[in-house]
């Protein structure tokens, strides 16, 4: 693999790394060189995954210079390739490690990635031209990778409700809650409005232990809200039926709730707010229910990003529905 990144897409690149480095350990490379490059990793509870692809036509050059033969057979040899797959490049890296490599710096003209054998060990290099005033300086950082595949997650979005909207929008419903892991998305169909609030475990309990309620009384609850206008697109599907899929909640076609890992989702709705100095990235989101998983896609210049989060189970939220509707 060796890849030429402009100096103007240095930086949505480099942004793309640093996002998944909030979200997991381990980066998963993935090169073809019509398809691409994809960046992929998944956190440590497998509820969160995120994928960032980008085309050929983002590189300057993208080349996939051929293995030595023994290279070649080792890698057959570990991963089972086929003759046919030997052009597809794939590993895995620290992205703890990466993180540091990609933080912004001045005066970045380009940026070359590519995979080195040295001493029979993969490397990846990250060899970048710093213009520093009449004079051009080659930074080249590299660590070490390891042979692997790629990780994809099943998340189909067919039959999904959709909202497309400004990343900022759904940062302003997220950005307030404070001292909570998780979100709880609630979309009200007949009121046409969104709304984020904190969520505890203790919400989806009905129990009338006393330790449990103290603490539950000692949580501070936060719940930002706006409407459906504020989105450029709002298609909430509303003519489910229980003979589609007799596990979806009775409400579903009036309410749905979505309880989520909130630092995942803040860290790609930056990514899409702030990775482009001119411009933002759009941000939608497809929907069943509670249970089924939260998907997050954006579109740019020749890539694309997407962020699958586990969403909980809506039989465990029955007594956050009761809230929702009291409210």
């Amino acid at each position: 693999m060796d890849c030429v990144i402009p100096g103007h897409s240095v930086r949505p690149f480099c942004s793309s790394i640093g996002c998944l480095s909030r979200i997991g350990k381990d980066l998963y490379l993935e090169f073809d060189v019509i398809e691409g490059l994809s960046l992929r990793t998944i956190n440590d509870g497998k509820s969160a995954f995120a994928c960032f692809r980008f085309e050929s036509s983002f590189f300057e050059r993208c080349t996939a210079p051929p293995l030595s033969s023994r290279v070649k057979k080792r890698r057959r040899e570990s991963s089972q390739e086929s003759e046919s797959d030997e052009d597809r490049f794939s590993c895995r890296a620290s992205l703890r490690a990466l993180a540091a490599v990609v933080k912004p710096r001045k005066g970045v003209a380009g940026l070359r990635i590519k995979s080195e054998i040295i001493s029979d060990a993969l490397f990846l290099s990250f060899e970048f031209q710093i213009q520093h005033q009449d004079a051009v300086m080659t930074v080249v950082h590299r660590m070490k990778a390891a042979d692997a595949t790629g990780v994809t997650p099943v998340a189909p979005t067919d039959d999904a409700s959709e909202m497309r909207g400004s990343p900022k929008v759904l940062l302003r419903l997220l950005e307030p809650l404070k001292n909570t892991n998780q979100a709880a998305l609630v979309i009200r169909n007949d009121a046409q409005c969104v709304s984020a609030s904190s969520f505890h475990h203790t919400d989806a309990t009905s129990s009338q232990n006393a330790v449990l309620q103290a603490t539950h009384a000692s949580i501070l609850k936060t719940e930002t809200a706006v409407g459906c206008d504020e989105f450029y697109e709002f298609d909430f599907h509303q003519n489910r039926s229980r003979e589609d899929d007799e596990n979806m909640p009775e409400d579903v076609n009036s309410e749905v709730i979505l309880v989520f890992s909130i630092k995942e989702a803040k860290s790609m709705l930056q990514y899409c707010s702030q990775s482009h100095l001119d411009h933002e990235l759009d941000a939608t989101l497809f929907f069943h229910w509670g249970g089924r998983p939260l998907v997050l896609d954006a579109k740019g210049d020749s890539l694309s990003a997407r962020l699958v989060l586990a969403t909980l189970d809506h039989e465990l939220l029955k007594p956050l529905h009761g809230t929702q509707a009291d409210n």
